[in-house]
């Protein structure tokens, strides 16, 4: 409304200043100028007003009770769901820990029996004297197919030999 006030009074005081009657628009622009000004400034307070209505608004909304506990609620669910994501990782984990342990174990325990039946084939071979294929060739074999740990083949050199006495 002011503004309108204002534009209409500069309209006024450019005609008056056509017409000849300076006084006139002498009055009406200062006038004018002072009246935008001071709608300018009640727009700014009025804006300033609706700010803070709105801050305190939403300030009281976000103590109310209602909210309180509906954050409560939220913070309680996402807790919950950490927890069950941190347990699944670290099942997870351990799984992978002890898949990893059992396959050291699983090399281990493979290297020994290995190791073991190569003495005790190494043993047999030493026992059979003048065997037909040599018994360094036979050894030799021997020793390539542990360190090849190969058991089948082992076995089966074991078998080759036994086999013919």
């Amino acid at each position: 409304m002011a503004f309108c006030l204002a534009m209409l009074m500069f309209v006024a005081g450019f005609a008056a200043w056509q017409l000849g009657l300076v006084w006139l628009a002498s009055v009406l622009y200062p006038l004018a100028t002072k009246i935008i000004l001071l709608a300018f400034g009640v727009l700014f307070l009025l804006g300033v007003g609706l700010l803070i209505r709105v801050c305190c608004r939403n300030i009281v909304l976000y103590f109310r009770r209602e909210a309180m506990a509906m954050r409560r609620v939220i913070m309680l669910q996402v807790r919950q769901r950490d927890a069950k994501q941190r347990l699944m990782l670290e099942k997870r984990q351990i799984y992978y820990l002890n898949q990893l342990k059992r396959q050291r174990l699983l090399a281990a325990n493979n290297k020994q029996h290995s190791r073991e039946l190569f003495n005790a084939i190494s043993v047999e071979l030493k026992g059979h004297d003048g065997l037909p294929g040599g018994e360094k060739s036979l050894h030799k074999s021997l020793k390539q197919h542990h360190s090849q740990a190969n058991p089948e083949a082992m076995l089966a050199l074991r078998d080759q030999v036994l086999c013919r006495y």
